[in-house]
C-alpha cells in the first residue's frame, strides 16, 4: 500500500518564493562553507597536526555527524506538538554562531604555544557547535516539509547542493592557496574564519522563513508515549525499517572516509595544498551528481537516487585498494573524493526526501526524530576506522569499507518503490 500526498499540498503554499529562496541561500552557503571544514580532508589533516592518534583523526570527521543526529529523538519528542519549530531553530542557531567563532578564534590564541590547548577547545567548540545543529535538525526539517511541496523538495535540495557545491569547488582552490601561503595553524585559522562568516549568514538566512501554521492540531504526548510510538512505527512499518537499514549500510562509507587523505600524505607523500585539490574533486563530484540526483528525485523516484549513490561509495575504496596493489596516477587518486562527493550528495537527497514522502504530517516530526537517532551511532564508524587502521593496515580498513558498500547496494534495491504525485506550480 502507497501512501498519496494529502489534497493540502496540491496548493501552493503561502510564502512559498520567499521562503524556497531563503531555504536555498541557506543551503548554498552551508555547503560552501563545508569546503573549508570538510571531514574528509580539512578536519582530519588539520588534527593530524596536532595528534598522531588516528583515533581521534577519525572523532574529527565524526563530530558534526555525530551532533547532528544523536539529539534529534529527544528534541522531536519534546517538540512534536509545537504549532511552530522556527523559534527553536533561531534559538539554536546563536549558540552554533558562538561556538564556531569561539572555535576559530582558538586557533590564533593558541597557535603553536600550546598544541594540547589547540585540540582540546577545537573538539570542545565544534562539538557544542554540530550538537546545536541537531538539536535544530528536526525544526530544520519539518519547516523545509512544510514549506516546500513534495515535487519541488529535489529541486529546493539540488539548488542547495549544486549551488553551494559549485561554490564549494571554488573554496577547494582557496584552500589550496591558504594551505600554500601560510604556515600552519594560522592557515587553518584564515579557512575557519572564512567558514565562520558564511556559517552565520547561512543560519540567520533560514530565521527569516515564513513558516505556516501546521494543518493538523498536534496533541501533546509524554516522552514516553512518543517513545512507544517511535518503537511501534519501526516494528510496523516495513518502508521505515528499509530506509534505516538503507542509511546504516550505505551511511557506512564514513568507517573509512577521513583516512583516504591521511593515505595520500603518509604513503604518496603530498604536499599540505593537495588538501585543496581534493576537496575541489569532492565538490565537484558532489555538484555534477546534483543535476541527476535533483532531476531523478522530482521526476522518476527517490529510491533510484540512493541506489545509484550506493554503487558511487563502492568506487573510492576500490581505487585505493588498486594503489596500494600498484601505484596509480595521482589524478586517478583524485577520484575518490569526487566518488565520495557523489555518494553524499545522493544519499542525502534521496533519502531526506523519501522519509518526507513515507511520513504524514501528524508523525513527520517523530519519523525524522526516530530514524536519525537510530543511524546516529553509524557515525562512530570514523572512530572505529581510527581504530582498525591504528591495529591493522589501510589495505584491512579499505576491504571491510568495502564489503559494507555491497551490503549497501542490496539494501537500497530491495527499498520499496513509493508512489509520487506531481504537482505543478509555475
Amino acid at each position: 500500500m502507497f501512501d498519496e500526498y494529502p489534497a493540502k499540498s496540491e496548493s501552493v503554499p503561502e510564502h512559498y518564493k520567499r521562503n524556497f529562496s531563503l531555504g536555498v541561500v541557506n543551503g548554498v552557503l552551508f555547503n560552501f562553507a563545508w569546503a573549508f571544514t570538510a571531514g574528509s580532508t580539512v578536519l582530519p589533516w588539520f588534527v593530524s597536526r596536532l595528534t598522531s592518534s588516528n583515533i581521534l583523526i577519525g572523532l574529527s570527521s565524526t563530530l558534526e555527524a555525530l551532533g547532528w543526529f544523536m539529539p534529534q529523538l529527544p528534541v522531536a519528542v519534546i517538540t512534536s506538538h509545537h504549532h511552530k519549530q522556527l523559534p527553536l531553530y533561531t534559538r539554536t542557531a546563536y549558540l552554533r554562531a558562538v561556538a564556531f567563532l569561539l572555535m576559530t578564534l582558538s586557533v590564533f590564541v593558541f597557535s603553536n604555544k600550546n598544541p594540547t590547548g589547540l585540540l582540546l577547545s577545537f573538539f570542545f567548540f565544534y562539538s557544542i557547535y554540530s550538537l546545536g545543529g541537531g538539536l535544530a535538525g528536526v525544526a530544520f526539517t519539518d519547516i523545509v516539509a512544510k514549506t516546500i511541496p513534495p515535487n519541488k523538495r529535489g529541486s529546493f535540495f539540488g539548488m542547495r547542493m549544486f549551488l553551494g557545491g559549485s561554490l564549494g569547488a571554488v573554496g577547494g582552490l582557496i584552500v589550496k592557496k591558504i594551505m600554500d601561503a601560510y604556515h600552519f595553524p594560522t592557515n587553518f585559522g584564515i579557512i575557519f574564519s572564512v567558514a565562520a562568516v558564511l556559517i552565520l549568514v547561512a543560519l540567520f538566512s533560514f530565521c527569516y522563513i515564513k513558516e505556516p501554521a501546521p494543518v493538523l492540531t498536534k496533541e501533546k504526548k509524554s516522552w514516553k508515549e512518543n517513545f512507544r510510538k517511535g518503537m511501534r512505527i519501526f516494528k510496523e512499518d516495513q518502508r521505515f525499517r528499509q530506509l534505516f537499514w538503507v542509511r546504516v549500510f550505505v551511511g557506512s562509507f564514513v568507517l573509512g572516509y577521513p583516512f583516504y587523505v591521511i593515505f595520500a600524505r603518509k604513503v604518496l607523500g603530498i604536499s599540505p595544498g593537495m588538501v585543496g585539490v581534493f576537496l575541489t574533486f569532492e565538490m565537484s563530484g558532489y555538484v555534477l551528481s546534483n543535476l541527476l540526483w535533483g532531476y531523478l528525485s522530482n521526476n522518476v523516484s527517490n529510491r533510484l537516487v540512493i541506489l545509484l549513490s550506493s554503487f558511487c561509495s563502492v568506487v573510492p575504496p576500490l581505487i585505493l585498494l588498486s594503489n596500494i596493489i600498484t601505484p596509480l596516477p595521482l589524478a586517478l587518486f583524485c577520484f575518490i573524493f569526487f566518488f565520495l562527493g557523489s555518494t553524499n550528495a545522493g544519499l542525502g537527497l534521496g533519502a531526506t526526501n523519501y522519509l518526507l514522502h513515507l511520513a504524514s504530517e501528524e508523525d513527520r516530526t517523530l519519523y525524522i526524530g526516530f530514524l536519525h537517532t537510530l543511524v546516529g551511532p553509524t557515525v562512530f564508524l570514523s572512530v572505529v576506522g581510527g581504530l582498525i587502521l591504528q591495529l591493522t593496515s589501510f589495505t584491512i580498513l579499505y576491504i571491510l569499507v568495502l564489503l559494507i558498500a555491497i551490503i549497501g547496494i542490496i539494501s537500497s534495491y530491495r527499498l520499496t518503490q513509493l508512489k509520487t504525485k506531481r504537482l505543478n506550480i509555475l
